[in-house]
Parts: structure tokens; C-alpha cells; sequence
């Protein structure tokens, strides 16, 4: 039997395997959903959206949509495609930004996820050097994410 926790979001959209010590619930502002780790190094943060269930949205487009929008330009070589149970789709990236005011570095994993019927956009930031405490943690619990149309 497996103590694997899964998490569904509050409009039903989503659910997904919280990963071993991590805690996860709807965020502050109630748009999404939060899953972190306490003594962890950085959140993953999770967003759905209904969509027309006669249209399959390509994930890697959305994805290049939501960067772009944030001002971050990638080569088609460095999103990833990534299986999802149910036939769901998600295309994810990972990079390094630069806070110039600030003087730090964050590392970002962001993915978007899609179904004829549902969207998910999901970021993870931690400071960047630091990354390799949680990748594979982000990255499982990603790769569990099943879609539900309709919520």
C-alpha cells in the first residue's frame, strides 16, 4: 500500500502526488494552489483554467505564450516533452533569471499542462544554486498531474 498523498485543487480541475514531507494547499489568494516543502527551499505553485473541450491546446505553444509574456525567450530544444496520465500533455522548461534591483538569481521550472477541457500553468522558483535540493521532487510531482475537464 502506498502513502503517496494526492492533492486535487479546489475547482477540481487537477490533482497530483504531493511528494514525501511536503505540505500543499489552495494559495493566499485563492486563483491556485500551493505545494512546499517547510524546510524546503522553494514552492511550487499550480493554476487551472477551464477550456473549450473540443480543443486540444497545445501545451509547448501555451508555454512559449506565458514566457514571452514574462519576457523569457527559449529555443525549441530546451522545453521538454512530458506525458501525462489520461492523455494529457505538458511541455516544461527550466532556466535561470536575473533580478538586476535585487542582485539574485532564481532557478525556474515552469510547465504547462493541457487537456481537451482543462489548463494548468505550474512554476516553481527557488534561489538559484540551490535547485538540486528539490528538482526531483517538482519533477515527480509534476509528472503525477492528471487532469479533470470540467473540474
Amino acid at each position: 500500500m502506498s502513502d503517496a498523498v494526492r492533492y486535487r485543487d479546489p475547482e477540481g480541475r487537477f490533482d497530483l502526488t504531493v511528494p514525501p514531507g511536503w505540505e500543499s494547499a489552495p494559495d493566499e489568494d485563492g486563483d491556485g494552489s500551493e505545494v512546499w516543502n517547510e524546510e524546503g527551499v522553494g514552492t511550487l505553485h499550480l493554476v487551472s483554467f477551464d477550456s473549450d473541450e473540443n480543443d486540444f491546446l497545445d501545451p509547448a505553444e501555451e508555454l512559449y505564450a506565458f514566457l514571452e509574456d514574462r519576457g523569457v525567450e527559449l529555443e525549441e530544444d530546451e522545453v521538454e516533452d512530458v506525458p501525462l496520465e489520461g492523455g494529457a500533455e505538458m511541455a516544461l522548461c527550466e532556466y535561470l533569471s536575473e533580478d538586476e534591483e535585487e542582485g539574485e538569481s532564481l532557478y525556474w521550472m515552469v510547465g504547462v499542462a493541457t487537456t481537451p477541457g482543462a489548463l494548468v500553468f505550474a512554476t516553481y522558483f527557488c534561489p538559484a544554486g540551490a535547485e538540486e535540493k528539490e528538482r526531483d521532487a517538482v519533477r515527480g510531482a509534476l509528472s503525477s498531474l492528471r487532469l479533470h475537464a470540467g473540474g
